[in-house]
């Protein structure tokens, strides 16, 4: 039975907990991403779910650890993934400037939708957030979760976005960037 969520609106979390409610209360059902189909398929006896069907073994098993771990475990993997070595910065100046960036996420201040301040790593609105630019020389910038991002530059990880190297200078602070209605992104102000 095809499920409807809304997983792709305000809250992953809670889009999650859904998702994971009807699946449990129906015994399984399908999901289809990007025209990959999967089919979940829920054990009373273990509480647990399984997958079956579809091309896409990485689709199942992130459903499936989204399923069975939670949003969470979903955070950790994607970290994990994004994560990668050969960063020359010290982590500990960018880390520094991390905490000299971050900022209490509000959307009325930031005069922007409530999607442009969901962090690409923790797939929700974080509370504390910080602008990093998608790239060293780029005008783009994006919201991430401050303590996520933290983590991922003392794991030696590279941009989400763009897989390159993290430097401080990508850091901004929240005054440096402004809601670029045209663009759907935050950009650098002109100075």
């Amino acid at each position: 039975m095809p499920l409807t969520s809304a997983i792709a609106s305000n809250s992953f979390s809670t889009g999650m907990q859904v998702l994971r409610a009807q699946m449990a209360a129906s015994g399984g059902g399908e999901i289809t991403v990007g025209g990959q189909t999967v089919r979940i398929t829920y054990s009373e006896t273990d509480g647990r779910f399984l997958a079956s069907g579809g091309n896409n073994s990485l689709l199942s098993g992130l459903l499936l650890t989204g399923l069975n771990g939670g949003p969470e475990a979903l955070r950790d993997i994607m970290l994990r993934m994004v994560s990668g070595s050969g960063n020359t910065q010290s982590h500990g100046d960018i880390e520094g400037k991390i905490s000299q960036c971050k900022f209490s996420v509000n959307t009325e201040s930031l005069q922007c939708p409530s999607e442009a301040v969901r962090c690409p790593i923790i797939l929700d609105k974080p509370e504390e957030g910080v602008f990093v630019k998608n790239s060293e020389g780029s005008l783009v910038c994006t919201l991430f979760d401050s303590v996520s991002f933290s983590h991922l530059v003392r794991d030696g990880g590279k941009h989400p976005l763009t897989r390159e190297p993290i430097t401080s200078s990508m850091i901004v602070s929240q005054e440096q960037c402004i809601y670029d209605q045209t663009k759907g992104n935050f950009v650098i102000k002109d100075k």
